[in-house]
């Protein structure tokens, strides 16, 4: 369904937290990009440079801090060693970096017409930008049409490349309704001129044009993606629309409807009916609506972007004339447009009744509005348009240096539960630069007070699993791992919950209840499980932050999901939550596969409950990824045969290498066909790890198995402190 893709970012979201802010709700906080007359960041400003004002009052800054974003890293030569890049952590956390910016990538995929040039170009223009992306920056990728190849929020660059290259061309036709006019032989009448040219055809325009719908879908995801983003105040945003554009008629939509289509001859030897003086056709009426919807949406759309600092840039992935080549292309087919003896209409795309566009002047005038439509949507947000380009580096360079610098302000709220709307405006005192903000906030209002059969605890983590963000009230991360379950086709995905809290004065014994939500990757199907755990916490240790894990499993089918974990803690009374994406590989339809890598570790935190494993693996798994070198650490992972597996022997191999690339530890093993007798047609592997061999640092685990021409690898990142 058109549109639907906007699960990732759609949800509705409460206010998150951050670390530069205490939360409070009764403060404002805004971020703040002063740009110098090149579009540079200034940066080095004070908070005495800035007046902040609301509703023309200035306010007093409670809260200030420069954000310095580094520069995305330098490309890397030929040869060097790219996985401390390219591979992400298997473990996922809901610590989000204070100035981690969030982007979302809308990938238009409904308006890019069936032209391979197009297509690519829009794909290497999204490639670029995620490869343009910092570490701590995360993005989603949302599609107008193919909802299923949406990403959601990730710093993982491999998963967003993954959906960039899924993209492919709409439905549009681009041929503005031309191909819904009457055939011209059956209406039109024949020559009676000496010269054998037949007069205009008065009955020869559009009727339906099957774009529109597609126009407005592109326009309503464009909005969703807006409210979204509205919830999360207190991070840079950035919509990146990569799209040909809208191509939007207001005057055609708005103008009058003077005559109705006359009736058609009772004979094609007829005359035409005289045509009253100034008369015109009117765009179709259900186009009309359409068109008019799209218009009317506009303004708000821009001004919600500009209330909640959202700066779109809009990429045309079209080029330089590239658009207009494709739709005059695509309308030369059309018969109404190509009818001998057609009156051309005087200024380009218009159409009056009588006559038809030429096709040259409709591709250009169509492509114009697209492309006022990008350059309006960018130039009203504070953005800007890389339009009219074969290249669009610089533009994209010129976006992230933009965003690259900005500041954070707060200040305390006049009115906080009013949910009244506030301007803003913010003033920094020097003549020569721009700001740019969001122009305006609603107060927070209070919630009506509900009877509520759920508890105090379903409720938090109803409210932290719900979020755009994951919510770090409380500090999570989380290892998956997925494991095929015999004789079915759902898989078993193995969790790991890490957790930490206060640590309690003296021993205390509580309860932790973790929630699992796994969703499809169009966010619509759903899996849901709830569990309890009771948990030892000691005080008196080395540190005064006490760390365990939960340990627990979802039964999936084979897809791409998110899962969603909450957890309550009984002992502070907090709750959090953390995101995590798994592929569950269709185990029972491979010829040979690899199970999830899973680690453990001795000494190693408390687990509960210790069991809940043990049918999967004969170890009980661990989240961490640093160790200390004098560790027991091993991995273990199983190897699969499915019922398509060749007579040719397993290759299985595992490496160790540093971040220069240097092998540490390296074994391989030949597996038979006898090595997987039995049923399962299963190998389990248990691999220690030679810490003692390693030296303080960063290091890559890879695991590899080979059969013929199917292969499988799992790589887990780990280090030495």
């Amino acid at each position: 369904m058109l549109g639907c893709c906007v699960v990732c970012v759609a949800a509705a979201v409460a206010a998150q937290q951050t670390p530069i802010f205490r939360a409070a709700v009764d403060m404002v906080q805004v971020d703040v990009s002063v740009l110098d007359k090149d579009r540079k960041p200034v940066r080095g400003l004070t908070a005495a440079d800035f007046t902040v004002l609301e509703d023309g009052k200035p306010q007093k800054i409670a809260t200030f801090s420069a954000v310095d974003v580094p520069d995305p890293p330098a490309p890397l030569p030929m040869g060097a060693v790219t996985w401390p890049r390219e591979i992400a952590p298997d473990v996922q956390t809901n610590a989000l970096p204070p100035e981690g910016r969030l982007w979302v990538m809308l990938l238009d995929d409904a308006l890019l017409p069936p032209d391979a040039q197009i297509v690519e170009a829009a794909k290497r223009a999204a490639a670029s930008v995620v490869n343009h992306l910092n570490p701590a920056d995360q993005m989603a990728i949302v599609f107008t049409e193919r909802s299923r190849a949406a990403q959601n929020f990730t710093s993982d660059h491999a998963r967003l490349l993954a959906a960039v290259e899924t993209l492919q061309a709409g439905r549009s036709l681009y041929k503005f309704g031309w191909d819904t006019a009457p055939n011209p032989s059956s209406v039109c009448p024949p020559p009676v001129s000496s010269d054998g040219i037949p007069p205009p055809c008065i009955y020869l325009h559009p009727q339906q044009d099957s774009d529109m719908a597609v126009r407005v879908a592109s326009m309503r995801t464009l909005e969703d993606v807006a409210d979204a983003l509205v919830a999360l105040p207190q991070r840079r945003k950035v919509l990146v629309y990569v799209s040909p554009g809208i191509p939007v008629n207001a005057s055609a939509a708005s103008a009058p409807n003077l005559q109705r289509d006359p009736p058609p001859p009772k004979s094609l030897l007829a005359p035409p009916p005289p045509v009253p003086p100034g008369a015109t056709t009117q765009m179709p009426m259900m186009d009309r609506e359409a068109m008019l919807t799209i218009l009317s949406g506009m303004p708000a759309l821009f001004r919600q972007m500009q209330r909640s600092n959202v700066t779109l840039y809009a990429i045309d992935p079209a080029g330089l004339g590239g658009l207009a080549s494709f739709i005059q292309r695509s309308l030369s087919t059309v018969l109404a447009l190509t009818w001998p003896g057609q009156e051309p209409v005087d200024g380009g795309g218009q159409v009056s009744l009588g006559k038809v566009p030429v096709t040259m002047d409709l591709a250009h005038f169509e492509t114009r509005l697209a492309l006022d439509f990008l350059e309006t949507a960018a130039n009203t947000t504070g953005g800007r348009a890389i339009v009219n380009t074969n290249d669009p580096e610089p533009g994209i360079d010129e976006m992230f240096r933009e965003n690259g610098s900005y500041y954070l302000i707060g200040y305390q709220a006049t009115d906080p539960g009013s949910g009244k709307l506030h301007r803003l405006k913010v003033n920094v005192d020097r003549s020569d630069v721009e700001v740019r903000t969001r122009s305006g906030y609603y107060a927070s209002e209070p919630e009506p007070k509900k009877p509520s059969k759920a508890s105090p605890s379903a409720i938090a983590m109803a409210n932290a699993i719900s979020g755009v963000l994951p919510s770090a009230d409380l500090p999570m991360h989380v290892s998956l791992a997925p494991f095929a379950t015999p004789g079915k086709a759902t898989a078993t995905v193995a969790i790991v919950l890490g957790m930490s809290q206060p640590a309690p004065k003296e021993q205390t014994v509580g309860t932790v209840t973790p929630q699992t939500s796994a969703f499809t990757a169009d966010g619509i199907g759903k899996v849901s499980q709830q569990q309890f755990a009771r948990v030892a916490l000691f005080g008196g240790g080395p540190t005064d932050v006490a760390r365990y894990e939960v340990l627990s499993h979802i039964d999936l089918p084979p897809g791409r999901y998110q899962l969603r974990l909450a957890a309550y803690s009984s002992t502070d009374r907090k709750s959090g939550s953390v995101y995590a994406d798994v592929d569950v590989p269709d185990f029972a339809n491979l010829p040979m596969s690899l199970s999830g890598v899973v680690l453990d570790a001795s000494p190693g935190l408390t687990a509960s409950p210790r069991d809940a494993l043990a049918t999967l693996m004969p170890i009980v798994p661990t989240a961490e990824r640093t160790f200390d070198a004098r560790a027991q650490v091993s991995a273990f992972v199983k190897i699969y045969e499915g019922p398509k597996a060749s007579t040719d022997p397993v290759t299985f191999t595992v490496r160790i290498v540093d971040v220069a690339g240097a092998p540490v530890f390296e074994k391989q093993d030949t597996l038979d066909e006898e090595d997987f007798a039995g049923l399962a047609r299963t190998v389990n592997k248990h691999i220690p790890l030679p810490l003692l061999k390693c030296a303080p640092g960063a290091y890559l685990l890879t695991i590899e198995a080979t059969m013929g021409k199917t292969a499988a690898r799992r790589d887990v990142r780990f280090a030495i402190k």
